[in-house]
This record gives structure tokens, sequence and C-alpha cells, in this order.
């Protein structure tokens, strides 16, 4: 099932998507029947054409839960991430992207010196937690808990992420180089997980003005899925409607950024990256998952 948010006269309301029509319901949003287990098509509600809706991107989260390193190809694409000094191995990388950072659908990103000078795309697969995650859930039970899936694309201003020592060494800011207006695209619906019968095989492509950049699959997951739930899930009740970022695979700007340690990489069948520039369009696309397009101005 494919769930969506509507806008109307000021207000959010859930509904499901399905071909050119869409059937909105008197639930105030997503996210209330995400935690409260509403079957949307049991509730009041109507078919209207997709034309004749607006829509807003399907979940409005406080912030996003965000993992890294999660692929090898974008491991190899450029310098380790603070060589391992900020963490241990064992522990994932975990970061958080503010609420106010999910753009609305069709807005454009907007670039500005203030935000960086190397702003860079990653498309990303974002999962939707469901009701009752308990704390310190099992790597085994954890999927259970995950409601759904929708793209993402976590824009990152390469700039201020990597920091050089005196001594040559790196170390990463994950605060403000992925915490702006606009840094955070999702897809227009969130899939239901019965939708999907295999999560570990799902294409995963980025294309900027046509050209392909990104290409790899959640086969090459460096953490599974159950093990980022469950990791994030040690410190903190997930909350229903909530959604985690997986991380993104190699062919980013950045991979190709001598000057912040990227090597020149290129994933097979695919052109070089670089970071974005006004009037690039960005188009993330993850197999029976969906897809989100934005402009860069």
């Amino acid at each position: 099932m494919k769930l969506v948010s509507i806008l109307s006269e000021g207000q959010r309301f859930a509904g499901v998507l399905e071909d050119d029509r869409v059937f909105v319901t008197s639930v105030p949003g997503l996210d209330v029947a995400i935690a409260a287990g509403i079957k949307l098509k049991d509730q009041p509600g109507h078919w209207r054409k997709v034309s004749s809706v607006q829509f807003d991107v399907p979940l409005r989260p406080g912030c996003i839960l965000c993992t890294g390193n999660n692929y090898k190809d974008h491991l190899d694409e450029r310098l380790p991430a603070a060589h391992t000094v900020n963490a241990p191995a064992r522990d994932l990388e975990f970061f958080i992207k503010a609420g106010q950072t999910i753009a609305s659908l069709n807005e454009p990103l907007r670039l500005d010196a203030s935000i960086g000078t190397k702003i860079d795309q990653e498309t990303e697969l974002g999962l939707v937690v469901g009701p009752a995650c308990p704390r310190r859930v099992s790597e085994e039970s954890a999927l259970d808990y995950v409601f759904g899936y929708l793209v993402v694309n976590d824009i990152s201003a390469r700039d201020k992420q990597v920091r050089f020592m005196r001594d040559g060494s790196s170390f990463m800011v994950l605060g403000a180089s992925k915490n702006f207006d606009g840094a955070t695209r999702l897809s227009q619906y969130v899939v239901s997980t019965d939708e999907i019968d295999d999560v570990y095989n799902l294409d995963l492509r980025t294309y900027v003005n046509g050209e392909l950049k990104q290409q790899n699959s959640t086969s090459r997951l460096v953490n599974s899925l159950s093990r980022i739930v469950a990791f994030f899930s040690q410190g903190l009740s997930l909350q229903p409607g909530g959604i985690i970022s997986t991380g993104t695979p190699g062919g980013t700007g950045w991979g190709q950024d001598r000057e912040l340690g990227g090597n020149g990489q290129i994933p097979p069948g695919c052109t070089p990256a670089r970071y974005l520039r006004p009037g690039d369009e960005v188009r993330s696309a993850i197999g029976k998952v969906g897809e989100l397009t934005f402009r860069v101005e």
C-alpha cells in the first residue's frame, strides 16, 4: 500500500494512493494512523483524482535518525571517517537531522554560500518505524517494528563535514554539514512492508540531469536493516512514524573531490559525480519503493 499525506485548508490528512486516484481520509496525519494502527481504507473518506489534491511529504517527524558508512563503495571512494577514533568499531555512525530540514515536495534546493560551497546528494533507503517498538529490541525481531519504506536524499555540505588537522589527519562534523534548510528530501509516499518481498534486493540509483551517478543495491549493505533498528533502539524509544535513514553508496561528489580525500572512484555504469550546481535536477530512485526529484537553484 502507498500511504500519503494530503494538505487541505492548512491541515494534513492521511490517504492511500492508487494509480491516478487517492483515498483522502479524515485521519489527521499519517503519523497518527501509524501510531494508532488505523486501517485507512476503513475510515471515512472519499476518492479524488491525484491532479485535484495537494500532497505533502508523507511524514514530518521532529528529527530523522541517520547512519552512514553503510556501503563499501562509499567507504572506498573517500578518506575514512575520523579514522574510527570517534567510536568503537562495533558502533554504527549516528547523527540526527532536524525535522525542519525536510523540504516540501517539489521545493527546490536553494544554494547559499552560508550553508556550504560543496553541496552533495546522497540517495538512501529510509525506514519508517511502526508502533510499540520496545527499547533494546533484538536484531532478530527488529524488522517486525518497521512499518514501511521511503526514499531519502540526505543532502550534505562536504566543506563543513570534512575537517583537517595540522598533522594531516581528519575528522567529521555531522551537525552543520547535515542541517540546513532543504537538506532532507523524502519521496511522495511510504510503501508498507507487505509490498516489498525482499528488502535486501532493491536497486538504488541517483541521476543528475539524467546521468546516472550512483548505482548499487541494498544487498550490499554493510550493516543489516535489523541491526540498524536494534542499534538506535539501545538508547532511544523509537516513535511511530519516525524515520531512520540507512546510508548512501558510492558515487557522490565527495568521491571525486581530491581536496577532501576523494580518490576518483566511479561506480560501474555511472559517470563521475560532482557537487550540485544551480540548474541541476536530481532524481533518487529505489526499486519498488519509489523516487523523488528536486531542482537546484
